[in-house]
C-alpha cells in the first residue's frame, strides 16, 4: 500500500491532471489490499460527466500513473462519477450545494445520534453550519463529522 506522503502526492498528481482537462476531482480513495490495491477516482464536470469521459479519463489517467510510478500490473483503477448522492469535502462543494438536503455520519454522537440529516445552511472556517436536523440547527466544527454526502433529489412520482 502506499504511504501518506504517497497517496497525498498522488492526488495532487490525480487532481492536477483531472484539472488541466477541465474536470474536478471529488473524492480519492484507497482500497484493495497490498498486493492487489485499487485507487478509486470519483471525477465530474459541470453539466454532467458522460460514460465517455470516464472511459477516457481511466484509459489516459492510467497511463499517467504509470509514467508517474504510482501504477503497475496489480494495481486497478476505477474512474467513476460521484453519483446522485456525493460526497462533499471541499468549501466549493459547501458552497455550490448550500440549500440541498445532505446526510451527515458524526465521529461523536450527538445525543444518540451518529446521522444527522438536515438543509446544508453554510460553511466558514472548516465548520459546517445544517439547519432542521432532528437536534435542531447544528455548526459542525471540523472533525466532528466522517463524512457528508448529498441526499438525492429525485423527480415526484421516480421510485
Amino acid at each position: 500500500m502506499l504511504s501518506a506522503l504517497q497517496k497525498e502526492q498522488l492526488e495532487k498528481t490525480v487532481e492536477e491532471y483531472l484539472d488541466s482537462r477541465g474536470f474536478e476531482l471529488i473524492d480519492l480513495r484507497f482500497t484493495g489490499s497490498i498486493g492487489r490495491p485499487v485507487i478509486e477516482v470519483y471525477a465530474d464536470i459541470d453539466g454532467g460527466i458522460t460514460t465517455e469521459d470516464l472511459a477516457e479519463i481511466s484509459k489516459s489517467l492510467q497511463h499517467k500513473l504509470a509514467a508517474d510510478g504510482f501504477f503497475n500490473d496489480q494495481t486497478s483503477l476505477i474512474v467513476s462519477s460521484p453519483g446522485l448522492n456525493r460526497i462533499l469535502k471541499k468549501e466549493r462543494d459547501f458552497d455550490r450545494f448550500k440549500g440541498k438536503m445532505v446526510d451527515i455520519w458524526l465521529n461523536e454522537k450527538i445525543g444518540n445520534r451518529g446521522k444527522l440529516r438536515g438543509i446544508l445552511a453554510g460553511y466558514d472556517d472548516g465548520s459546517v453550519h445544517v439547519n432542521g436536523t432532528e437536534e435542531g440547527d447544528i455548526a459542525l466544527a471540523p472533525g466532528r463529522w466522517k463524512e457528508i454526502r448529498l441526499v438525492p433529489e429525485l423527480p415526484e412520482g421516480f421510485k
